[in-house]
């Protein structure tokens, strides 16, 4: 064959291709001296060969590939991740976190994975591409833990490329409030030192905080909170009524924080001024050493007057109530009865006087002390007028506790004042007198306690002779120790009496204000007719 006829036959196809079994070439170090580029072989994922070192773009998937001889890897630039909007996340806070990726080469199907520092990954609930520079992932919060601090991002697309962005967010959770909200405390505007301290932890470990929030309440009340330990110390300002301070505290550790609403209730000075202000007594304590050292007084030297008091009684129940003192002879003493027991009711609230537990003829319903009230109780002109609380008091001795009361005091009807050293069971022996439903009585001769003053005089806790019938006499004064037949049945018969009874009479009945003002059958004209009174008094 010429070589005009070889060219001719190279040529000879039907699609102007020459025809591969035509040649017979080899290529080595091929040298493209254009500027537009070569053309590789284009096919899609389904079109690939098999032969080792083969080069093609694949249309599938957008890039150009190679055959390793076992599998085809694409040639692509990774992603790149150059920063997150959120770098804080509180895992105790509840719903979602959305965290914004930004960086480059982002592709459709691209993952996120929140990589954790040893080795905890977190896979985000939802990935959206928003552009090739932006991804928004949404994660629980709950998810990122603590311990894994810092968490890094990876982003991997399809083609197996991938970016991690090292140690971008950490975990700063809220701290908790150990202090339960509420009443912190409830104080007396004279009281200082701490009063009270609150507590938020943080599970961090970071330093907390404390401060008020929303207003300066406890500092506009002369308070200060302790920024560091949580303490609530100070000498709150004065206030007239009790007082609620009603605050919000925050709790502060890192850049989280946590509120708490509190409050704390400030009374006002226990001066025993006001039933708002009684002077607390505690339980077995002596009530009138507490009332002066409120005051800053001291024994026989008392501002004589009505104080309010706020005991624990013998039953540990906690009573408020009014109390008379005077000093007598140098000392100062606490009046428990005067004249008749208060059997009247008591401004028209029907409680009958022998079943009511505080004081009774000193205090209206109100719980304010009565009008006309004076520390002279034991004096006549305490009696000038028939008004409840003049005429008659009472203080219940179960509404204190307590042995303390060891001395008796008595005026009997002449003003006279009598005394008796009488030991630790005094008060027992007056709470036994004032019981009017047992049957602790002193029989015949043994109702007699002697009494130190002028004359000879004997005072009656609760007693009654039997000398045919039975003549009574409770918390009452007696110059006379003879027990026959009814030398005790008429008021007139004692040196002034708290009740009485001859046999089966209705004390109520017997003894009311008649026998105070000599109105009375018993009576006699002028003024030792006023046979009922007396007061009694302890310290």
């Amino acid at each position: 064959m010429t070589k005009a006829r070889d060219i001719s036959k190279l040529l000879s196809t039907a699609n102007g291709k020459i025809a591969g079994e035509n040649l017979d070439v080899s290529f080595e170090n091929i040298t493209d001296t254009g500027t537009e580029g070569t053309r590789v072989a284009t096919g899609t994922t389904a079109q690939r060969g098999s032969t080792t070192g083969q080069l093609r773009f694949n249309s599938t998937t957008g890039l150009a590939e190679y055959y390793t001889g076992t599998a085809f890897k694409s040639i692509d630039t990774p992603p790149t991740v150059t920063s997150l909007d959120v770098t804080e996340v509180d895992s105790n806070a509840v719903g979602n976190q959305t965290i914004v990726i930004t960086g480059g080469n982002f592709q459709s199907g691209a993952t996120v994975t929140f990589i954790g520092a040893n080795g905890t990954n977190i896979t985000p609930s939802t990935v959206t591409l928003d552009s090739e520079s932006q991804i928004t992932t949404v994660t629980p919060k709950s998810s990122f833990l603590n311990a894994q601090e810092p968490y890094g991002v990876k982003v991997e697309n399809l083609t197996g490329l991938s970016t991690t962005l090292a140690s971008q967010i950490n975990v700063d959770t809220a701290p908790s409030w150990q202090t339960a909200s509420g009443t912190l405390a409830t104080i007396n505007a004279d009281a200082t030192g701490t009063h009270a301290t609150v507590s938020a932890t943080d599970p961090d470990g970071d330093t907390v905080v404390y401060s008020e929030t929303g207003g300066s309440v406890l500092s506009g009340q002369n308070l200060t909170l302790n920024s560091s330990s949580g303490t609530i110390s100070g000498d709150p300002t004065d206030v007239a009524n009790q007082t609620t301070l009603n605050f919000t505290l925050r709790a502060t550790a890192n850049t989280k924080t946590a509120d708490r609403a509190f409050n704390i209730i400030i009374n006002p000075i226990p001066d025993g001024s006001t039933f708002a202000r009684a002077i607390p007594v505690s339980q077995d304590a002596n009530v009138i050493n507490a009332v002066l050292s409120k005051n800053g007084e001291t024994n026989g030297s008392v501002t004589e007057g009505v104080y309010f008091v706020q005991t624990v009684g013998s039953d540990t129940n906690t009573y408020t109530y009014p109390i008379v003192l005077r000093n007598i002879s140098s000392n100062t003493w606490m009046c428990v009865s005067k004249n008749f027991i208060p059997h009247a009711y008591k401004n028209g609230d029907s409680v009958n006087s022998n079943d009511h537990p505080l004081s009774y003829g000193l205090m209206d319903a109100s719980n304010n002390a009565l009008s006309g009230l004076n520390s002279n109780m034991g004096a006549s002109a305490s009696n000038g007028t028939a008004s409840l609380g003049n005429l008659h008091m009472r203080v219940a001795v179960d509404s204190f506790s307590g042995t303390w009361s060891t001395q008796l005091g008595v005026y009997d009807r002449a003003q006279n004042f009598y005394t008796r050293n009488h030991g630790t069971g005094l008060r027992l022996k007056l709470s036994q007198a004032q019981a009017y439903d047992d049957n602790n009585y002193d029989l015949n001769s043994a109702m007699f306690y002697s009494m130190s003053g002028v004359g000879t005089r004997y005072f009656v806790f609760k007693g009654y002779t039997t000398d045919e019938d039975d003549d009574t006499g409770i918390l009452s004064m007696t110059g006379n120790t003879s027990t026959s037949h009814d030398n005790f049945n008429e008021p007139n018969e004692w040196e002034g009496i708290t009740w009485w009874r001859d046999g089966n009479n209705n004390w109520i009945n017997l003894n009311q204000d008649q026998y105070l003002d000599g109105t009375s059958a018993y009576a006699s004209a002028g003024a030792s007719s006023q046979w009922g009174r007396l007061s009694i008094w302890i310290r």
